[in-house]
């Protein structure tokens, strides 16, 4: 093996984090938020499984012409910033997301965001 001229790292790299929930001030929640609660974006993920046909194989079309889709839902993900929301649709690419904003009590959001399937799939390389 050739030397590449590259250095060894002093110490290990920092790990991607294992935890997501992000602690919002009271002052700083929006006043919609009930008193205990968080705004959270829940995420659902399809994934795209195939057309939908006829007896004869041809592919069914909607009223405007459009192939008909069968998609996949997966179970929801959760998520609290615009950037987070973004970290999952740019590792999760060949998905369709739907999202929305609920309201969840604060020890519900937090084991919900920082269940370790939930934050996997932010992560890159997913």
């Amino acid at each position: 093996m050739t030397d590449q001229g590259l250095a060894e790292a002093k110490k290990a790299t920092t790990p991607a984090p294992k935890t997501m929930y992000v602690d919002v001030p009271s002052e700083e929640r929006d006043e919609n938020v009930a008193r205990g609660c968080v705004r959270v974006t829940e995420i659902i993920a399809y994934d795209f499984v195939g057309h939908k046909k006829d007896d004869e194989g041809i592919v069914l079309t909607d009223a405007k012409g459009r192939p008909i889709i069968i998609d996949k839902g997966r179970a929801p993900y959760f998520c609290q910033t615009k950037e987070q929301e973004f970290a999952f649709t740019s590792n999760n690419p060949d998905v369709r997301v739907e999202t929305f904003t609920i309201q969840l009590q604060i020890p519900t959001a937090r084991k919900l965001i920082n269940a370790p399937r939930n934050v996997a799939a932010f992560r890159e390389g997913n």
